[in-house]
């Protein structure tokens, strides 16, 4: 139930962005990585790839609510990447609207407090 709720979601945020946005590829930083998606000692792989959906998916929310912005802050809560299932922490995040002069524009997600890569 829990995950044709989160389908049914990404599929609205998602139908609701624009064409280009869709189409940008999505980088994250090395640290925003290892604090996001990356678990130490996951139980299974699907672990990780279910982490970096909800870190993309809460960046296409956030993009949805606010598509020319350059920045935008956002957040999610998650467990520890050292694997302490204790509780969820926030974590603070910004999503950079990287647009390339060479056509190669692309999504990056950084933590709040460091600068975006830039690929080009």
């Amino acid at each position: 139930m829990v995950t044709r709720t989160w389908r049914t979601t990404m599929s609205i945020t998602v139908n609701h962005l624009p064409s280009t946005l869709l189409k940008l590829p999505v980088v994250l930083t090395p640290s925003a990585w290892k604090e996001s998606v990356h678990m130490e000692a996951p139980s299974h792989i699907a672990e990780v790839g279910t982490r970096l959906g909800e870190v993309v998916l809460e960046a296409y929310r956030e993009l949805h609510l606010q598509p020319d912005e350059p920045q935008i802050d956002f957040g999610i809560y998650r467990f520890l990447p050292n694997g302490d299932r204790s509780g969820r922490h926030w974590l603070e995040l910004r999503l950079h609207r990287m647009d390339a002069i060479n056509g190669n524009s692309y999504l990056c997600i950084s933590l709040r407090d460091e600068q975006p890569l830039n690929l080009f």
